[in-house]
């Protein structure tokens, strides 16, 4: 009977060792996660409370004008630049596409991105000084169809939120129809934006407004600017789109890096939330529905990635190089066309950049000494 009692009061006290443990363990457990930053995430906003300016409570453009000056134009909702284009460039850049089109052997197209101010009204010069450019250079080649001029099907969606109000872009909206273009040339169907799912992200500044915060400092000037109301990130993805990269980049030690993650980042917004900025290459898997062999090389600016939502739904893979980063892609060409199957090229790039040598870091080896070979 003693026994039985020594052995309850060993269990009892046993018992209690134990719990006191787990108790300490918990609190510190606690501890530590209290001391955690807390770390903001992006919640989906109700789609209807932006309009097709980007605006909320159905706003129309702004009339008021806060400044403008020869390259730039603020009103109190929206920025945009004017006196971009220069003709000048049309030269460089058709003599690149050649050269291009010779190294690689494959079906090759520039696409000149247009900016927002064509679409603006009282500045409808610059949407002819776009058309000029884009006649001209078509003039520069015997087939003039590699020149894809995606103005006419923008036109066709301007009443739509195709443009940010305050980055020097187009949305992933306006980026759909110039990816119809592509398609239209390369004779694929063109796609049915309805088929994508629609997600809007929290708000953001775009490059155009931060670089005028810090560029203007006269108060008025700098108020009204400040006080310019930010705009929504509309994602559009199809839901059976991998949606993945395996993206190459240098890190701080100055070596590539390859880095497997989503190609569409749901907790960014702007352009940095395709692909993203400082990297080198990304090769996006896609869902290949073209039904049509070989595969895409997207050379382009923070523009013209905005693509590639739609364009991996066509083709399997999608190698993007980064315009400004990429200054290995010409000496690695063949490589790359034979690894992933290329069977088509497209340059696209913002118009005011196209041409421009300090913009083209992945082309411009293609006219230095060995780099036509």
């Amino acid at each position: 009977m003693k026994k039985n009692k020594t052995a309850e009061v060993f269990l009892v006290l046993l018992i209690l060792i134990v719990m006191s443990a787990g108790i300490l363990i918990l609190q510190k457990g606690m501890e530590k996660l209290q001391s955690v930053k807390q770390e903001s995430v992006y919640v989906p906003e109700t789609r209807n409370l932006y309009n097709n300016y980007g605006l909320k409570n159905d706003q129309s453009l702004s009339k008021i004008k806060i400044l403008e000056t020869q390259d730039q134009v603020i009103y109190t909702d929206r920025i945009f630049n004017i006196n971009q284009i220069s003709e000048d460039r049309i030269s460089y850049a058709a003599d690149i596409m050649k050269a291009l089109q010779k190294k690689s052997g494959k079906d090759t197209y520039i696409m000149p991105i247009p900016q927002r101010a064509v679409f603006e009204s009282g500045y409808e010069t610059e949407k002819e000084k776009y058309s000029d450019f884009i006649e001209k250079l078509e003039a520069s080649f015997s087939d003039p169809s590699v020149v894809l001029n995606p103005l006419s099907e923008l036109e066709k969606h301007q009443d739509e939120y195709i443009y940010f109000r305050t980055g020097n872009s187009w949305t992933m909206r306006g980026a759909f129809y110039g990816a119809q273009v592509i398609f239209g040339e390369l004779g694929y169907d063109q796609e049915n934006l309805d088929g994508y799912r629609e997600y809007v992200f929290g708000n953001f500044k775009g490059n155009l407004l931060l670089e005028a915060l810090g560029k203007y400092t006269t108060d008025e000037i700098k108020k009204g600017i400040e006080n310019m109301e930010e705009e929504p990130f509309y994602i559009y993805i199809n839901g059976s789109n991998p949606n993945r990269e395996e993206l190459t980049f240098e890190n701080k030690e100055g070596q590539l890096q390859t880095l497997k993650r989503q190609t569409i980042q749901f907790n960014g917004s702007g352009n940095y939330a395709v692909i993203g900025s400082g990297y080198k290459h990304s090769i996006v898997e896609g869902r290949g529905k073209g039904q049509r062999k070989g595969n895409l090389l997207l050379i382009a600016d923070t523009r013209g990635k905005m693509m590639i939502s739609y364009l991996s739904e066509i083709f399997e893979k999608v190698y993007v190089s980064n315009m400004y980063e990429d200054a290995d892609l010409i000496q690695n060409l063949d490589e790359i066309l034979e690894k992933y199957d290329i069977e088509y090229i497209i340059w696209a790039q913002d118009v005011a950049e196209t041409g421009n040598r300090s913009y083209m870091n992945a082309l411009n080896p293609l006219l230095k000494e060995g780099g036509n070979g």
